[in-house]
């Protein structure tokens, strides 16, 4: 029958013996040894040190509550933590308190070392062994159980150990005759080696000094109450220092991605002010909130220069717009209301919202496409930037209104006339298009695009062209 240990249990004649087996790697011992090596503390190791940097950086980046990412720091440190203790303290593990992994079979017993848990059984001497890997089955008159081993050759290897054992304890005379039980081991073991007998006992180069009687249990086994302790301790420290860096070390993580940002995308016209207003809107940035607002109020500062410096544009579209700019500096979402509207016997729904969506776009394209959003107005309430247009024989005439609020009285209006477009564009035929008929939300006619050359000209100072559409089979 195979019994289970704690190790640290083990009686002190039975470990010493074992430390002495182990230190050696079975060489002058009265038995079969072998080692296994155990690749856990190297896994444990490597996974522990990518486990605490990831949750660290995790719980750093995060814009969740510092209370929530403290505990998810807190649960890495502990697993991460448990993981390079458990590889250190495998490395570095005592003999005498750790058995390691191994399989040893000697005159009397067969140990097999599971780390901290060791696993004994007792070899009569007229017990039959048969090797069958994973086992050795061991036969008596009164019992029969399996012993696991590591592999065939090992199994059989042991097979003939206690073959060779046999036939030195019916020696009745000569050089190993009545040998006690470690001499008669090491006689055994080199026979199972060399296939044959050593021509005395000093050949058999027995080193252990003497094996124990019996192997026992002594003591009580570790309850690993004073382990739990001292990791609850080290989570509570750790759930302590997180909650009370964590909020910080966000804020300023978050506040340096907002800047390092700035102006990294100007090919596309956004200038980084999504990543300033994230920081913003966060009630939980706090350290470097005046430094973010002026940093973001600073982006308009271009635009509303450039809106400033239009020589063509109308004084009073030019106010008008300057002061709408001028109200998006703030953590807001800078989001603007436009709407364009086409008057006449042939206006036509979809002209007027392909007009709008080449409005936003162009507006957006010049300005910054992160330092005003367009939006569409409520059905009930004016848009902050009104475009009305009537097509006429030779053009179009327009009528552009601004205003801050929806329901503000002040308003900045400028109208003005225009021709089929800068570059003499032809009037698209409306022939065919009825008051109800509907064009996809981007198309235009040459009025509209005269409308939107002339006011863009005189609201910025240039009009961005139409993004280029790319087909299927341009790729």
């Amino acid at each position: 029958m195979i019994e289970s240990f704690d190790y640290t249990q083990l009686n002190p004649e039975a470990k010493k013996y074992l430390v002495d087996v182990l230190r050696g790697q079975g060489r002058g011992a009265p038995g079969i040894f072998q080692e296994v090596s155990d690749k856990r503390p190297l896994w444990a190791g490597l996974v522990g040190i990518c486990v605490i940097p990831l949750f660290l950086w995790i719980g750093y980046t995060s814009s969740k509550a510092p209370w929530a990412m403290a505990m998810l720091q807190t649960a890495g440190v502990l697993v991460g933590g448990w993981l390079l203790w458990f590889a250190v303290r495998r490395k570095v593990a005592i003999p005498d308190s750790y058995a390691g992994y191994f399989f040893y079979f000697d005159t009397d017993r067969a140990y097999i070392g599971e780390g901290e848990t060791i696993r004994i059984a007792n070899i009569l001497p007229s017990a039959k062994l048969v090797p069958r890997s994973p086992n050795i089955h061991v036969v008596t008159e009164l019992d029969r159980f399996a012993l696991p081993v590591p592999n065939q050759v090992f199994a059989e290897k042991v097979a003939d150990f206690y073959h060779a054992l046999t036939w030195v304890r019916d020696r009745e005379d000569g050089p190993f005759a009545h040998l006690a039980s470690d001499e008669a081991g090491a006689v055994a073991r080199y026979m199972a080696f060399e296939d044959e007998a050593p021509a005395n006992l000093a050949e058999a180069d027995l080193r252990i000094d003497s094996m124990p009687d019996r192997a026992r249990a002594v003591g009580r086994s570790k309850t690993g109450i004073l382990g739990l302790l001292i990791w609850t301790a080290i989570g509570a420290v750790a759930f302590a220092f997180f909650f009370a860096t964590d909020g910080m070390i966000q804020d300023d993580m978050a506040f340096a991605a907002a800047r390092d940002n700035l102006g990294k995308e100007k090919l596309d016209k956004f200038t980084g002010a999504h990543g300033l207003r994230d920081y913003l809107l966060n009630e939980r940035n706090t350290r470097n909130r005046d430094e973010a607002k002026v940093l973001l109020a600073k982006l308009y500062d271009e635009p509303v220069a450039q809106v400033q410096n239009n020589q063509n544009a109308d004084p009073e579209l030019r106010a008008g717009l300057v002061a709408l700019l001028n109200s998006l500096r703030g953590p807001e979402t800078p989001a603007v209301s436009v709407s364009v509207t086409m008057l006449g016997p042939q206006a036509v729904t979809g002209l007027s919202n392909g007009l709008r969506s080449r409005f936003a776009d162009g507006i957006a394209t010049a300005i910054g496409k992160d330092l005003i959003v367009f939006g569409q107005a409520p059905a009930d309430k004016p848009a902050l930037i009104t475009i009305v247009y009537s097509p006429t024989q030779v053009g179009a005439e327009w009528t552009v209104e601004i205003r801050l609020k929806p329901d503000d009285t002040a308003v900045w209006k400028a109208s003005g006339s225009t021709g089929f477009g800068p570059q003499g564009l032809q009037p698209t035929p409306m022939s065919g298009f009825g008051q109800t008929t509907e064009l996809p939300a981007s198309q235009t006619d040459a009025t509209g695009e005269a409308v939107y050359y002339a006011v863009m000209l005189k609201l910025i100072g240039q009009a961005p062209p139409k993004p280029t559409v790319v087909f299927n089979e341009d790729w």
